[in-house]
């Protein structure tokens, strides 16, 4: 209310001191501070609930100071139509096109791109509502007049113009007194307004690349020069020299500052044009003439106003590009130190081949130590590459060229041989996009030398826990194989024999790598320190129970297939921990061996049922790990592949190598296992 009440009070004054210079003949003020007033108002109380109540009161308060100073009753109607109709418009096109003045209350300064729609919403407003003017005069019988037509949109047109502006940077100061500084990056709260105000001050130097004498005298230069010449220059109708001081002010006053200037030049060009002096009183007609006068005070402001802006938005973008070039210098030399102290080699490359970037530890990689700080030759530093046989890498088979041609290459394992050493490296590419680098390659290098001897002496350590020797079995074939998928793998098969037989077992961790392998090894030993007989369901249960809290931190289980063979009647008695993929092969058909068990560590301490099956002689026991059903197709139909090698094989190891084959044939991601006991005729 108190928002209210205060621009009502302010608006009905102005309105009443415009209507002290009302031309007698057409009852229209010369003047109209009010219409700037009533832009301040609306925009002042922007998102509130109450704003067709405020436009009410401006048509009200428009109507009493007409009635107040001698208006007629229908002028005093139809001006306070037009009133409120001109700030309905303004209000539109302000909301819309102006969001950070409605947002900001008008608590903030123009930009450059909000003056040019604040200029049309200014004009917008007195044109749209200047014709119910005229249409009043039409029906009181005066006729139309174009000069009043002219006279209201130029006035107010002019009055927004220079006003408006000026209530902003009095709201701005206002705040700054409060303790919130409007400066160029933002607002500055109470606590902070000294340094506000300095950096503001020292801002508006920085800008404007001038003095506060200089924006001193351009105050009073202003109106000044233009008093001096409507007084001096009466019977010379020549404006443009005038307008050197608007651009001597755009270019050189503090934006803040322009409203104020604008304001003292409109003062003096109007209060000369009313008391008839200057070049303006030479076109005879009051009401032309101080409509010339306010489409110059529009002219002249705008400019002003608008180089003023103009320049503040160079200067911000010219901050904001010097900040980011010091940003873009700062990251560069971040990533270029991280990209020199990579321990991992880094090599780019264009579409054609030509290398863009290799830090460091590529070229010790590539080339060696004692020449990686030499100039190679373009792709030289690719002629170290050979296969892991020792072959040297054809140019097709680089891993770039790979690449290029569309086959991104993962942790590819190649031999490179500089003159100081002989180095396994691990080759990643990834094509970059178009814009990168015309759309080239970049390649990861990665010294795995030491890796992969760990890798291959765990692979050694692990293929000697595999049993070397078949244990006795008179009328039996027995073979098995295991592939892992990188050197070492969580599969294993194993047997030993026992009183009139032997016990197979099969088992596969869950995932690859050392980590399944560590747990692989484990398992067996578990299984063969607690299984010195035929029972198969108590070792995986003892394994079960001391495996537990290893199984549970590594987040893994373990499928086991486990078998007693009676040598002398064929029977087999069997356990399956969740593994599923054993059967009995016959001439006639396929026996599956499901014993409906849950694998080691799901499930702890449950009971495991025990199955019972009979191996005549040609049949054929077989089990594999499901890295072989995967390979395959990933469906039980696929093992179908699998029990056809096994019928038709003449040996167990033929039987064996036969589903390897047909395995690696396919997609092999996992480690491949087959155990083959095949009892002859």
């Amino acid at each position: 209310m108190v928002v209210t009440a205060s621009f009502a009070a302010g608006y009905l004054l102005a309105a009443l001191v415009g209507r002290t210079t009302v031309v007698p003949d057409h009852d229209i003020s010369m003047v109209w501070p009010a219409a700037a007033v009533s832009v301040l108002w609306i925009v002042a109380r922007a998102g509130s609930s109450q704003r067709w109540a405020d436009f009410a009161l401006i048509g009200l308060l428009t109507a009493l100071a007409v009635i107040a100073t001698a208006g007629t009753p229908s002028r005093a109607l139809w001006g306070g139509a037009a009133a409120v109709l001109q700030c309905v418009v303004c209000d539109a096109l302000l909301r819309r096109f102006c969001p950070r003045i409605w947002r900001g209350r008008g608590r903030t300064m123009l930009d450059r791109h909000e003056m040019w729609w604040f200029a049309s919403a200014a004009f917008a407003g007195p044109a749209a509502s200047a014709p119910l003017l005229e249409i009043e005069a039409l029906l009181s019988g005066e006729g139309w007049t174009w000069s009043v037509l002219l006279l209201w949109v130029a006035r107010n047109f002019g009055s927004l113009l220079v006003l408006v502006p000026f209530g902003f940077m009095i709201a701005t100061r206002i705040d700054a007194g409060r303790g919130a500084v409007a400066v160029p990056g933002g607002v500055v709260g109470a606590g902070d307004a000294r340094i506000g105000i300095r950096e503001a001050i020292e801002q508006a130097r920085q800008t404007v690349r001038s003095g506060p004498a200089e924006w001193v005298a351009l105050l009073l230069l202003g109106p000044l020069v233009h008093v001096a010449w409507f007084l001096l220059i009466e019977n010379l109708t020549v404006f443009f020299p005038l307008l050197v001081l608007a651009c001597w002010a755009g270019l050189r006053l503090p934006t803040g500052q322009i409203p104020l200037f604008s304001l003292l030049v409109a003062a003096a060009v109007i209060g000369c044009t009313l008391n008839g002096y200057g070049p303006i009183h030479l076109v005879g007609d009051p009401v032309l003439e101080v409509a010339v006068g306010q489409l110059y005070v529009v002219v002249f402001c705008g400019i002003s106003l608008a180089l003023a802006l103009d320049r503040d938005e160079r200067v911000a973008l010219s901050a904001a590009l010097a900040g980011a070039r010091d940003e873009a210098r700062s990251q560069a030399m971040l990533f270029g130190t991280i990209f020199d102290t990579m321990s991992e080699g880094v090599r780019v490359v264009d579409r054609r081949g030509n290398v863009i970037a290799r830090n460091p530890a590529a070229s010790r990689l590539l080339l060696g130590e004692s020449a990686a700080s030499s100039e190679a030759r373009p792709g030289s530093d690719l002629d170290s590459l050979h296969t892991l046989d020792g072959r040297r890498l054809p140019d097709e088979a680089m891993p770039f060229r790979r690449s290029l041609a569309g086959e991104d290459v993962r942790d590819l394992d190649l031999l490179v041989r500089t003159p100081d050493a002989e180095r396994i490296v691990s080759f990643t590419t990834a094509r970059l996009p178009e814009a990168v680098a015309d759309g080239g390659v970049v390649t990861v290098l990665r010294d795995v030398t030491i890796e992969r001897q760990e890798l291959m002496r765990a692979a050694r350590v692990q293929a000697g826990l595999l049993p070397t020797e078949v244990p006795p079995l008179p009328g039996y074939d027995l073979a098995a194989r295991t592939v892992p998928a990188g050197s070492v793998g969580g599969d294993f098969y194993d047997w030993y024999g026992v009183d009139d037989g032997a016990v197979l077992t099969l088992a596969d961790v869950m995932g690859k790598g050392a980590g399944a392998a560590i747990l692989a090894a484990t398992t067996r030993s578990l299984l063969r320190a607690h299984g010195a007989d035929e029972n198969v369901v108590r070792p995986m249960t003892l394994a079960e129970e001391s495996m537990q809290r290893d199984l549970d931190a590594a987040n893994a289980f373990v499928t086991v297939f486990r078998a007693f063979i009676h040598a002398p009647s064929g029977d087999v008695t069997f356990a399956d921990a969740g593994h599923g993929l054993a059967a009995v092969v016959a001439v006639e058909g396929v026996r599956p061996l499901d014993g409906g068990g849950l694998p080691l560590g799901i499930g702890v301490g449950e009971s495991r049922p025990v199955g019972r099956e009979h191996l005549e002689p040609g049949e054929t026991l077989l089990v594999v790990s499901d890295g072989v059903l995967d390979a395959l197709g990933g469906s039980l139909d696929d093992l179908d592949r699998v029990w056809d090698a096994a019928r038709t094989a003449k040996s167990a190891a033929d039987a064996v190598g036969a589903v390897v084959d047909a395995a690696l044939s396919g997609t092999v991601e996992d480690d491949l296992t087959v155990l083959v006991l095949r009892r002859e005729k």
